[in-house]
């Protein structure tokens, strides 16, 4: 186990705390709802520093928001006192890589252009991994989920088995690779993520009237929320899941998500929900002026400030009325 040595972050924490300043407030973001139209929108987040001043092309967000991540990515490694904290962060995007290289791959096709720069492995070394079969820099969690992917994919032929795959293995390594360290913060931040992963993925899944089976290979395992509970609650109407989760910190966000979906037959709301209840145990770190905890707040802040945007934009585009998209914002950091 790695020791997070809270005065080794003393620098760190207090570069991050200078660029907190400049993430996008409700102003801001109020501000980009509001214009008139994804152009106007778009040059809003431009004044605030995002894509170089390049206001041309508004459908071009996606890279600008892409190249926003890996910026801030790319500061944090190069202050971390501990390089793999950031790792952890970062290997969702290698595992998002793989997925899309798989899938190609399956389907005949060339990989499309929507590789990402921001993970452990460059696009263009994740693809060369992939095509040579070259395995042995890859962690032994990546590297069992590409062969189980495999022989999934050649007994079913089924391209959603890669997602679940992957997927599932994606979060196993985040929370793997926290896990290994010795932090209060990051453990608890290990456990939430699986609780409320686990959460949405088993009222989806029963939702679609998926079996056990199904289900409990999904499972993440050492979250607060046992799997035992969820085999228990199988057998039960989904209400009486919701209604049992009142003895866990998660009760009434889930609760008042049931209700969301039972009027709007939607589980959005109940994600957004988990989501901000994640972003309230990362706001905890505001009160924390040195360790690790203000240096991952702002990588989460970075997130979920890129995914607010992506919301924006994407109903700009889409001729979404304002108080739709503003529902679907996620709580920020500041």
């Amino acid at each position: 186990m790695t020791k997070i040595n809270r005065d080794d972050y003393a620098y760190a924490a207090g570069l991050i705390r200078a660029k907190e300043i400049r993430l996008l407030d409700s102003d801001r973001l109020n501000r980009m709802i509001e214009a008139p139209d994804a152009a106007e929108a778009f040059k809003v987040l431009t004044e605030a520093e995002y894509g170089y001043g390049n206001t041309e092309n508004f459908y071009s967000f996606e890279q600008v928001l892409a190249e926003e991540m890996k910026k801030t990515y790319d500061l944090l490694a190069e202050i971390a006192p501990v390089p793999e904290v950031v790792d952890a962060f970062k290997r969702k995007y290698d595992y998002f890589n793989i997925k899309v290289l798989l899938k190609a791959e399956f389907s005949g096709q060339e990989p499309p252009q929507i590789l990402m720069d921001t993970g452990v492995f460059g696009a263009e070394q994740i693809k060369r991994i992939i095509r040579e079969r070259d395995y042995n820099d890859l962690s032994p969690v990546m590297i069992q989920a590409i062969t189980d992917t495999y022989d999934a994919f050649s007994r079913m032929r089924d391209p959603q088995a890669v997602d679940l795959i992957i997927d599932k293995a994606s979060y196993d390594q985040f929370v793997n690779d926290l896990n290994e360290f010795d932090s209060p913060f990051l453990n608890e931040l290990a456990r939430i993520i699986i609780d409320i992963t686990n959460i949405k993925m088993y009222i989806r899944a029963r939702g679609l009237n998926k079996s056990w089976d199904f289900i409990g290979k999904l499972l993440l395992k050492g979250g607060e929320i046992s799997e035992e509970f969820y085999f228990t609650e199988f057998d039960k109407p989904i209400e009486a899941f919701v209604d049992d989760l009142r003895q866990t910190k998660y009760g009434d966000m889930v609760k008042r998500g049931w209700e969301m979906y039972i009027a709007k037959k939607n589980i959005s709301g109940l994600e957004k929900l988990l989501d901000d209840f994640l972003m309230r145990y990362i706001r905890r770190a505001k009160l924390i002026t040195m360790g690790v905890e203000p240096f991952i707040a702002y990588l989460f802040a970075k997130e979920t400030e890129i995914r607010n945007v992506r919301i924006i934009m994407t109903g700009k585009i889409n001729g979404l009325n304002d108080d739709l998209i503003r529902e679907r914002l996620r709580l920020g950091y500041v």
